[in-house]
């Protein structure tokens, strides 16, 4: 999966907690989004001097999107999303890191079959992307 697609994909399957989503596309969203908070970061330096109206854009635009791949990802290693909870525990998220790097499970898993990339998948207009969030 491209970087392109793995943005589509997260998007597009913003509010979808279930199936799963291969390593590619966790680890390119991420990236995406470490530029995007990157960004925001400096343009709030420029502008504010501090953090502010870019980084909490930033924040809720990636948050939930970021969840659901974060969630698909466990998933797809055969672990409950309620793993996540893991963040909360004091080095939990070292243990999520290793989890995220781990090769997806082979063939279906208990949250389904291996993952397919969206192709096709960038709506045209506003509509379009919300019949899309509704039918992911």
């Amino acid at each position: 999966m491209t970087m392109p697609q793995a943005i589509r994909s997260a998007f597009a399957r913003w509010c979808t907690f279930s199936g799963r989503a291969g390593g590619s596309e966790y680890w390119w969203f991420v990236l995406f989004g470490a530029i995007a908070f990157a960004f925001a970061g400096l343009l709030d330096h420029a502008v504010f001097g501090r953090y502010g109206l870019c980084w909490g854009i930033c924040t809720l635009v990636f948050l939930t999107p970021y969840l659901a791949v974060a969630v698909r990802r466990l998933h797809d290693t055969n672990r409950s999303g309620w793993w996540m909870l893991l963040v909360f525990v004091p080095l939990g998220n070292i243990v999520l890191s290793i989890w995220f790097c781990l090769p997806s499970t082979p063939g279906p898993n208990r949250f389904g079959p291996r993952p397919t990339p969206l192709v096709n998948v960038a709506p045209s207009n506003a509509a379009d992307f919300i019949d899309l969030a509704l039918r992911a």
